[in-house]
């Protein structure tokens, strides 16, 4: 993990150095709109490292998560849900799991109001929540309802497991680790995380703190997706354990 940590810090060092300096700007890994093939191919490495690891772990469920908010926690789970979907015989399950500031209806053509939150009130099986998109070769589960609570993360896991044998990659949407409990506490519920951090933007303190947080409840973290690059840092740093 100390990559990510050493890429942010010689990110910071080179930007005070090129600030009098027109930037070159290099397609991001996770926005799609600046270079779709680019971003495809980033989507597709990181599949494909995820996918090494699944097979022999047994690996089924990832939350998607970050130090902050705004960090690009959505478009990497989207993004690497669609990946996982391009394999047609893949069965993949996409989880909106920041109830507190819910976008997946902005970005994705789901119908209905219905979400995680009523299946943790009772309202809604969980079978009955998920929309099926053709065209990505994807299930999603959006949040539903916008809580600005926590809700009981028990039913979460209830639900994961009950999906678990449905689904062959269950990715989770997850809200910020600094911000909310809720994100250490669904890093127990499931195989393994991915952290996001946003080039230019997250402090490695802020880094650190997340990793800490997550370290404490001994979440596997399985690797680092550092957003929204330049072309002076790497576009995708993977740690995978």
């Amino acid at each position: 993990m100390s990559k990510i940590y050493e890429a942010l810090k010689k990110a910071e060092l080179d930007r005070e150095r090129t600030r009098s300096q027109p930037a070159t700007a290099t397609p991001s890994v996770l926005t799609a709109r600046d270079d779709a093939n680019s971003t495809e191919e980033e989507y597709q490495k990181l599949r494909a490292s995820l996918v090494s690891i699944a097979v022999p772990s047994g690996l089924h469920t990832v939350l998607v998560t970050a130090p902050n908010h705004r960090e690009g926690t959505t478009t990497v789970a989207v993004g690497l849900a669609c990946a996982l979907g391009k394999e047609r015989e893949a069965r993949v399950l996409l989880v909106e799991g920041n109830w507190r500031t819910p976008s997946f209806r902005s970005v994705l053509p789901l119908s209905g109001d219905s979400g995680l939150v009523d299946s943790a009130s009772g309202r809604t099986a969980p079978e009955a929540l998920a929309t099926r998109i053709e065209e990505l070769n994807i299930s999603v589960i959006p949040a539903g309802e916008t809580l600005s609570q926590a809700i009981d993360l028990d039913v979460v896991d209830n639900l994961l497991a009950r999906l678990r044998s449905q689904f062959d990659f269950i990715v989770v949407d997850g809200p910020p680790v600094n911000s909310y409990a809720d994100a250490s506490v669904l890093a127990t519920k499931v195989d393994g995380v991915i952290l996001v951090v946003e080039a230019d933007k997250t402090p490695v303190v802020e880094a650190e703190n997340a990793k800490r947080q997550l370290g404490k409840v001994g979440a596997r973290i399985l690797g680092v997706v550092l957003n929204r690059r330049r072309s002076y840092i790497p576009a995708l740093i993977e740690s995978f354990l």
